[in-house]
């Protein structure tokens, strides 16, 4: 049986060059991704004088590694830079420099980079670097959310009293409902008497946060994450946060504009589940010449069952645009609801009463039927569900989007919220994506440069081999002269 005993350390000669695996995703990825373009973007936030201060491109680094390999804590990626050598290779830092401390990062974060839009940027520039490296087309764009726990004690709440507004979609809807004659309009400067207000329940630790309250989803206070994906090789385009108790359909359109502009996607198609089924979405993709492929929302009064008539009962005549009910009576259109964005279809009360299938059709005195104001859109759209093209996207769908928050909930810090506020949440958000990112960057450049990479070796090589033959040449002297 042989003892390992403890014996004296001994003096070695070596450089963190070569203690660092030759096969390291941290490797390829400082040979492959260039971060001098960090410099740019935080210059105006750094003074020409004074003491000089931490390397920016270290401090994103930093955070950096802990996105790439799951560290959920500053202070714990502090610690784990200390021991490993291929997370100091990758910081630029030799055995003897030290580390910045976990509290300084934070400071820096929280108020340097505050207000700077700094991970948003960043986010950006690998957007545009996998672009140039063609894995991103922007011609099919897939879109969903995912539910982040927030940082909170769930008994932590209280109960407050806010305004319940319409949104800037039902704000148009009203407008052009006025312009078309459907309903008069109202004076702006007048004020109004008695807004609707609703109660909601607030997190008293993150007032940022939203109480999650969807079927299948589990409850509490949460944050909800909106990933746009490129359809090709699912790189992430866009990231989006909100409170949980946010309508999914709300800033779509918006986001899917605001990538076309910024990035200069040519975009075709686009794909999402049935919480994005809504006439907006529909309405501003086909006026953009966008096909969607949204799967279509179920209502519980849209069809029929044995004892009931359902709105696909009513036939609607578009010519004459009335509806027509299944004992063939007429449905006029009545009055514009505002609440809905619908065009609202009743019919005679006379016809009602003596209908024989009244019993199956209206619980009141006369049946109404209601027509979202952009319905003709929304059957256009609709067409494109009755496709093959449908499955492969709704298959793409499940790959892409399901699998990366799948991918970046187990790997990428995903799982919780790590701070308090959605502006820290977004920046969590925004460096997840990152680091997803750049996996699937480096994995495409490893593979179309590979005839580039013995060639980069090499200089690194010799460039180690000439640092070396110059220290012993030195100490060779060195002795000689003491001789």
């Amino acid at each position: 049986m042989k003892r390992n005993d403890v014996k004296q350390l001994r003096m070695h000669i070596y450089t963190i060059e070569d203690l660092m695996p030759k096969e390291h995703f941290l490797r390829d990825l400082d040979a492959l991704v260039d971060f001098d373009f960090i410099y740019e973007k935080v210059a105006d936030l750094y003074s020409k004088t004074g003491r000089g201060s931490i390397d920016p491109v270290v401090i994103i680094k930093m955070l950096l590694i802990g996105y790439l390999y799951g560290i959920e804590s500053e202070r714990q990626i502090e610690k784990e830079i200390h021991v490993n050598i291929a997370y100091r290779w990758f910081l630029r830092m030799d055995f003897d420099d030290a580390v910045p401390d976990h509290s300084t990062i934070s400071q820096i974060r929280r108020r340097k980079f505050k207000d700077a839009n700094l991970f948003e940027e960043i986010f950006d520039e690998v957007v545009r670097q996998c672009i140039e490296a063609g894995l991103v087309d922007g011609k099919l764009l897939l879109t969903d959310s995912t539910h982040v726990k927030a940082n909170v004690r769930e008994n932590l709440r209280e109960k407050i009293t806010v305004n319940d507004e319409p949104s800037d979609y039902m704000k148009k809807l009203e407008e052009l409902a006025i312009q078309d004659g459907l309903i008069k309009g109202t004076n702006k400067n007048k004020p109004k008497d008695g807004d609707k207000t609703k109660e909601v329940s607030k997190s008293i630790t993150d007032p940022d946060c939203g109480l999650l309250s969807r079927p299948g989803k589990p409850s509490g206070f949460h944050y909800l994450s909106y990933e746009t994906v490129d359809g090709e090789s699912g790189i992430i385009t866009d990231v989006y946060v909100t409170p949980a108790n946010h309508k999914d359909s709300t800033n779509y359109a918006e986001r899917i504009k605001y990538q076309i502009n910024k990035f200069g996607f040519e975009t075709k198609e686009v794909g999402a589940d049935a919480g994005f089924d809504s006439g907006e979405i529909h309405s501003e993709m086909l006026s953009m010449g966008i096909k969607t492929y949204i799967t279509e929302a179920i209502h519980a009064n849209q069809f029929s069952s044995e004892d009931r008539y359902g709105k696909s009962d009513f036939i609607y005549d578009s010519s004459n645009d009335y509806f027509i009910c299944p004992n063939n009576c007429v449905l006029k259109f009545t009055h514009y609801e505002k609440i809905w964005g619908a065009k609202v279809y009743r019919a005679a009360s006379k016809n009602c009463k003596v209908c024989p299938l009244k019993e199956k059709c209206c619980t009141g005195k006369r049946k109404a039927v209601s027509r979202a104001y952009h319905q003709n859109e929304i059957d256009i759209q609709r067409k494109n569900n009755e496709t093959a093209r449908y499955n492969e996207i709704m298959k793409l769908r499940q790959i892409w989007c399901e699998g990366n928050f799948s991918h970046q909930k187990a790997r990428h810090c995903l799982t919780r919220a790590k701070m308090w506020g959605i502006e820290k949440m977004r920046e969590q958000c925004l460096m997840s994506s990152c680091a997803l990112n750049l996996k699937r960057l480096v994995k495409r450049l490893k593979r179309t440069r590979k005839s580039a990479s013995p060639s980069l070796e090499t200089g690194v090589f010799e460039n180690i081999f000439r640092a070396k033959a110059k220290f012993f040449y030195a100490y060779i002297k060195m002795t000689s002269l003491a001789a």
